[in-house]
């Protein structure tokens, strides 16, 4: 079957896991809040809104992710449980429409907000989690769902994402507040000449930027992991291959960037902490963009824009202790869409779901279009012949 019948109408066992699994979607509307089924309704936002991260509306996509979540930082993945379970407790009490709930779309702010505050917070403040810490972090999780309702309002009427917006406000407001609750130790005292070797410039470690590329996957939940950052991909080619290569190719083209923009020792670049911002750049002109040759460059522009604005924010952020989050690829991406959609060789797409869908919707709306301009050009051919 060719890649187009397949979309065209894609057998029933495609549809329940692969794709956006419209089946599962549609097989869960039925039930009620209140009915046993919720519990299913439950689970199925709670995995949506894991992969609702990258742009990825598939609950089997998010199992996958979750999996490797908690094979790569097991409070990261807990975390991102108990946030997104709040999430959809506040989204329910401030009445969001249901399709809206089910899709994950309230909480996927919260589980970043749960899994980086879990993987971060010891590097940051050096103490371990304490209870207060993941009650603070269920606290960031509901201001989250205020300010995805707030920040979609204003910035929907313009037809602009909030994209992870609310996670950095209610992320960054918690790590400073719990800086000034004084919860943060005294930084380790470290030997000035002690492994001085890791000072020295070696030059650049292809194979090490290489695996950056593929670690910068899992750090988009602040999760250094090769193994979460393989499941994490394989969920995602679940739902969208072309989402997926344009996620991947977004971070490898931030990793690479970014050895322009920093400087040796390149262990952040081995890490891929330079690289997730590109890769949600990459794959957020994916997702709301018609793939085009266009829609290509602009998406490999704003990973590079995405790389080179954290370049310019970690001094500020480093300032005041706190890591950049994901700043640098709201900023880019929501300029970049804006600038896309005054563009007319780029096509916004009017209902996102996935890239592989977008190019089959815009191609028949295409030919439509040429069917029309084709029969009115015969009327009036006719007309003149009389």
């Amino acid at each position: 079957m060719r890649p187009r019948q397949l979309l065209e109408a894609p057998p029933d066992a495609l549809e329940w896991i692969g794709l956006d699994a419209p089946k599962a979607r549609d097989a869960l509307a039925g039930y009620s809040w209140c009915s046993v089924g919720a519990i299913l309704k439950v689970l199925d936002s709670v995995l949506r809104g894991v992969a609702q991260v990258i742009f990825v509306n598939n609950p089997v996509s998010g199992l996958v992710m979750l999996v490797g979540l908690l094979l790569g930082d097991y409070n990261a993945g807990i975390g991102a449980v108990i946030c997104s379970l709040v999430a959809i407790l506040v989204a329910k009490l401030l009445q969001f429409p249901d399709d809206v709930v089910c899709a994950g779309l309230p909480n996927f702010s919260a589980v970043l907000v749960g899994t980086v505050t879990a993987s971060l917070f010891t590097p940051f403040f050096h103490v371990p989690l304490t209870p207060s810490v993941w009650a603070l972090m269920i606290l960031a999780a509901a201001f989250s769902v205020f300010m995805f309702a707030g920040l979609g309002s204003l910035l929907g009427s313009h037809r602009i994402p909030a994209y992870t917006l609310p996670f950095n406000i209610a992320a960054s407001v918690t790590f400073l507040s719990m800086r000034a609750a004084g919860y943060a130790a005294p930084e380790p005292y470290l030997d000035p000449n002690a492994n001085s070797t890791l000072a020295l410039d070696v030059g650049i470690e292809w194979d090490k930027v290489w695996l950056g590329t593929l670690l910068s996957v899992g750090q988009v939940w602040a999760v250094e992991s090769a193994a979460c950052s393989v499941l994490i991909l394989l969920g995602a080619t679940l739902c969208s291959p072309l989402l997926t290569l344009a996620l991947y190719a977004g971070g490898a083209i931030g990793t690479f960037t970014s050895l322009v923009v920093s400087s040796a020792p390149y262990s952040s670049v081995y890490a891929g902490v330079w690289g997730y911002n590109g890769f949600l750049a990459g794959g957020a002109i994916a997702f709301f963009m018609v793939p085009t040759r266009q829609m290509l460059l602009l998406a490999a522009v704003n990973a590079v824009l995405a790389t080179f604005l954290q370049a310019a924010l970690i001094p500020v952020f480093a300032a005041n202790q706190l890591p950049v989050f994901t700043f640098p690829f709201c900023l880019s991406s929501v300029l970049m869409l804006a600038a896309a959609m005054v563009a007319s060789p780029l096509h916004r797409v009017a209902e996102p779901s996935i890239p592989e869908l977008h190019i089959l919707h815009h191609s028949q709306v295409m030919h439509d279009v040429v069917e029309r301009i084709t029969m009115r050009e015969e009327r009036e051919h006719k007309e003149m012949a009389k």
